[in-house]
């Protein structure tokens, strides 16, 4: 599904962030680098996360805590919790944390830029660079409203 309302696509964005969902959201910068809200995003599908919220919902159970599963990916909004008390600009160079990153930035919740993945000199693979300048007021909010 292609969706181009500013609304819908904040929506979309704050979903991929959460791993609710697989989506593909244009760039949100201008010509100058400065960050803007994205204007399009193709939602691809529903991950095993959001099928799972969905049914919790339609049973009523929206509130049941979450059963822990064991994941090999860290989820953005853990990250973001991770970070909150950092020191920034904050320099990452795990792949892990840097899809986070990208998905926080997505979503609004960090001011970061992310460098295309690169050979190092030393090193036998690319290798990608992430600095977070900051955690934007819309990624604080997010932090205060689910501690």
């Amino acid at each position: 599904m292609h969706v181009t309302d500013p609304q819908d696509v904040r929506r979309v964005s704050v979903l991929k962030a959460t791993g609710l969902i697989e989506a593909a959201i244009d760039p949100a910068f201008d010509p100058g680098g400065n960050y803007r809200l994205a204007q399009a995003a193709l939602i691809i599908c529903i991950t095993d996360d959001g099928h799972a919220e969905i049914e919790k919902m339609r049973a009523g159970r929206s509130e049941a805590p979450r059963q822990a599963v064991e994941m090999k990916s860290i989820e953005p909004l853990d990250y973001l919790r991770r970070i909150k008390d950092a020191s920034f600009p904050l320099r990452v160079e795990d792949h892990e944390e840097i899809n986070c990153i990208e998905a926080l930035k997505l979503a609004g919740f960090v001011d970061a830029a992310i460098s295309a993945a690169l050979m190092w000199k030393g090193s036998d693979h690319p290798q990608e660079l992430a600095i977070v300048k900051r955690i934007t007021p819309l990624g604080r909010a997010r932090l205060a409203g689910r501690k």
